[in-house]
């Protein structure tokens, strides 16, 4: 006995959206224990940091007119991290991602002039 064309359609889609289904509720499963804590959780939890702090050592590094070695340095010391964005006015190649524990600086004559985080 052979089935009717219509049943065919509604099987094959039936099947299909079971199968969607099934991919869509396998690659939004996930593991707590693998999901890694976001790096400004960690930095927050290393240094007790916050904005205040990160907005006082951007300006005592502009202040200071540290090297961007020295900024690095100090940035590091107080358990963030630190990238240069633009050289003498020039941009520099970076990431767009969002890091709550990240100095950016503006450097102008071997100076930093310029710092935002985050």
């Amino acid at each position: 006995m052979t089935a009717r064309p219509h049943i065919r359609i509604v099987a094959a889609a039936t099947s299909t959206l079971i199968a969607a289904a099934l991919l869509v509720s396998c690659s939004s499963s996930s593991s707590d224990d693998a999901t890694p804590e976001p790096a400004s959780a960690v930095a927050s939890a290393a240094v007790g940091a916050g904005p205040a702090d990160m907005t006082a050592l951007c300006d005592q590094m502009v202040a200071d007119k540290l090297s961007p070695e020295d900024a690095t340095a100090l940035a590091e010391e107080n358990g963030f991290v630190a990238r240069v964005g633009t050289v003498d006015g020039e941009a520099q190649a970076l990431t767009m991602d969002l890091r709550e524990d990240r100095f950016t600086f503006d450097v102008e004559g071997g100076a930093v002039v310029g710092c935002t985080y985050g």
